[in-house]
C-alpha cells in the first residue's frame, strides 16, 4: 500500500506597480477586482498592488495531466509497448532503409525511449496496529511542482526534436518512392462516398493505405493500364 502525503497550500502572488494617490475605493487592501479570476486590486505601502490567488494542488494537476499527455504523445503507453511519435520515427526509418526504395537495409539506431517527468520514490516503512507493514513516501508540494515543470519543458524539447526528424524523415522516404518510380500518393487508404441506409451518405473503402513497396509497384501498374 502506497499513500502520498502532500500539503496543499494557498500561494498568495504580489505584483507592485508604481501609484501616488489612490481613492478612497483601494484605501481598503485587495477589495477590488481587476475581472480577471482570482484577481484583486488594493493598497499595500503606498503602492497599488495585486493579488492573486493560486491554488497549489489545482496547479499541480494541470502539470500533471500535461506531462502525461507529452509522455503519450511522444513515447506511447510504455517501453514494451511504445507509441506515438517515437515510434512513427522508427517506423519511417525501416522504411527508409528498404533495399527497394534504395535503402541499405540497416536503419539508423534509434533514440533512447525514455519516461520522463516518473517519480522515483523513497520509502519509509512502518508498522500499523494491524501488524501490516505499509511503505509511505512524502514529496514537498513546491517540490513536485518543480520537478513537474523541468519535465514539462524537457518533453516539450523532446516533442519538437521528434516531430522535426519524423518530417525530415517522411520527406525523404517520399523522395525515394519518386525516384524509384513510385507515386507517393499510392501509400494513401483510397475510397469514396456512397449512399447508405436511411439517407445516410458511408465511407466506402477502395484499397487500404499500404508502405509495402511491391504493392505500391503493382498499383502504379494498375492505374497506367487504366489510363
Amino acid at each position: 500500500m502506497r499513500s502520498i502525503c502532500l500539503s496543499f497550500v494557498m500561494v498568495l502572488i504580489l505584483v507592485g506597480c508604481a501609484g501616488s494617490k489612490v481613492t478612497d475605493k483601494l484605501e481598503e487592501e485587495y477589495q477590488t477586482k481587476t475581472g480577471v479570476d482570482g484577481e484583486k486590486v488594493g493598497l499595500k505601502d503606498d503602492k497599488i498592488m495585486i493579488q492573486k490567488r493560486v491554488y497549489l494542488e489545482e496547479q499541480l494537476a494541470v502539470l500533471n495531466s500535461e506531462v502525461e499527455d507529452l509522455q503519450h504523445t511522444i513515447y506511447g503507453k510504455s517501453k514494451t509497448d511504445p507509441g506515438g511519435i517515437w515510434d512513427a520515427l522508427r517506423r519511417c526509418r525501416t522504411r527508409l532503409a528498404d533495399p527497394r526504395v534504395g535503402g541499405d537495409g540497416n536503419p539508423p539506431a534509434m533514440e533512447k525511449w525514455e519516461e520522463i517527468g516518473k517519480l522515483d520514490s523513497q520509502f519509509e516503512h512502518t508498522v500499523r496496529d494491524d501488524k501490516n507493514v505499509i511503505a509511505v513516501t512524502e514529496e514537498a508540494l513546491n517540490d513536485r511542482i518543480t520537478r513537474l515543470s523541468k519535465a514539462k519543458s524537457i518533453l516539450s524539447t523532446k516533442y519538437d526534436g521528434f516531430k522535426d526528424k519524423l518530417d525530415t524523415c517522411e520527406h525523404k522516404y517520399q523522395t525515394a518512392l519518386v525516384q524509384h518510380g513510385l507515386n507517393p500518393n499510392d501509400t494513401k487508404a483510397n475510397g469514396e462516398w456512397v449512399q447508405g441506409p436511411n439517407g445516410y451518405k458511408v465511407w466506402r473503402m477502395k484499397r487500404g493505405a499500404t508502405k509495402d513497396p511491391e504493392e505500391l509497384m503493382r498499383r502504379k501498374v494498375k492505374r497506367e493500364n487504366e489510363e
